[in-house]
């Protein structure tokens, strides 16, 4: 029976693997085995999903064409099925499967529920949600109807995250998305449907966002939303030569100089200090009744009613949000730790110092190829500890 840690589900990573093998066959296993999906290491906000890649809105903000050197493109869909992709999730080594395992975070380098990807999506969120058990959150600038949401799991959390940027100038920033107007609509639905969706007030733009945070914040509790997600604008000179297109860059320059921040490339990205902002907006959520997280794990962490696999409130970035992560750190006990070391990592022991917060945790040399950073997320993640992990 699982236990209130996750380390119960590190050592049926194994089963799991070998559960699914049968079902997807031989092919299916050389197609999960070199995909990203099965070495990439988690994000802050968790292990990105990526049902496909590329996006058309031709948001100017965005840099999602600059990363994949497109420019606005229909997406492309993942390869993989859904049982292939839960393959992949269960052969990466930073993974934890379960309810107190890894986050996983739709929407990175596409809109998960662009009509071209609409079903991938679906797929691999039942497949995952039915056979893992992870926490779910994705992005989302569409207006999704009843009907696909209607499909989302519920055999694991889901938290969704509807993107609003701006209302006054959105045909100007966004002008292939769905209307934010729309968006709305489609935030209202999930909640109607019981899921508690959050306003994704991302990125916030310096010169634009002052001027929208009461309008928008007030739209999105007045249709449905739980709370508001905030994040920076990331820009590089193709990010700001379209700015500037439209007049939006003076605010941006300006941070950027104050805090001499510059551009090593056209493409490198660099993130806009926006500590005022991300307080700005919290707090007007807050005043609105809505809980203002500072990052998005939070928000899926507050959802799945689970600590924060960032140990946010350990690192100095905790959102101070209703969850109480720190209340919830589970119980670990020393036999568990050394059966889910050995059994999912091939790792002897030598010695452990177990404390409330933190793990101190000594090996003998591990197996040849084994990445200990891995294995030190895991049991971060698993434990909801700061770990130390030394031969």
């Amino acid at each position: 029976m699982e236990g209130s840690s996750g380390l119960w589900s590190i050592t049926s990573k194994k089963r799991l693997l070998a559960r699914v093998a049968r079902e997807i066959g031989p092919d299916g296993v050389r197609k999960a085995e070199g995909d990203p999906h099965s070495w990439r290491r988690p994000r802050p906000c968790g292990l990105t999903i990526h049902p496909g890649f590329g996006c058309p809105n031709a948001c100017l903000y965005c840099y999602v064409g600059d990363v994949l050197g497109t420019g606005p493109i229909e997406p492309t869909p993942l390869r993989l099925s859904g049982l292939e992709t839960a393959y992949a999730l269960l052969l990466n080594p930073y993974f934890v499967p379960g309810k107190m395992g890894t986050f996983l975070a739709f929407g990175a380098l596409c809109d998960p529920f662009h009509p071209a990807l609409v079903e991938k999506t679906l797929d691999i969120m039942a497949s995952v949600a039915s056979l893992l058990g992870n926490p779910i959150q994705f992005s989302t600038k569409m207006a999704i109807g009843p009907g696909v949401i209607s499909r989302l799991p519920r055999e694991a959390p889901v938290c969704p995250l509807i993107t609003i940027t701006t209302l006054e100038r959105a045909s100007d920033l966004e002008p292939r998305a769905h209307s934010p107007w729309d968006r709305l609509k489609a935030m209202e639905e999930l909640r109607r449907n019981g899921f508690k969706p959050m306003l994704f007030l991302r990125p916030m733009i310096p010169g634009l966002i002052e001027h929208e945070v009461d309008d928008i914040v007030h739209e999105a509790k007045r249709h449905g939303a739980v709370g508001v997600v905030v994040g920076a604008l990331r820009v590089n000179k193709l990010v700001l030569d379209r700015l500037k297109r439209v007049g939006l860059h003076r605010a941006v320059v300006e941070r950027l100089k104050r805090y001499r921040r510059s551009f090593s490339s056209s493409r490198r990205l660099v993130p806009v200090p926006s500590r005022d902002l991300r307080a700005l907006a919290i707090e007007v959520a807050r005043e609105a009744g809505l809980v203002g997280f500072r990052a998005a794990c939070c928000a899926n962490a507050f959802v799945a009613d689970v600590p924060c696999t960032g140990l946010c409130w350990l690192r100095g970035f905790c959102s101070k949000c209703p969850n109480d992560c720190a209340n919830k750190v589970p119980d670990v006990r020393e036999d568990e730790l050394r059966e889910a070391l050995g059994e999912a990592f091939g790792l002897h022991v030598q010695a452990i110092l177990l404390r409330r917060s933190e793990l101190f945790i000594e090996i003998e040399e591990p197996p040849k190829g084994l990445p200990l950073q891995a294995v030190r997320m895991a049991i971060e993640v698993a434990t909801r500890r700061s770990v130390v992990l030394k031969t």
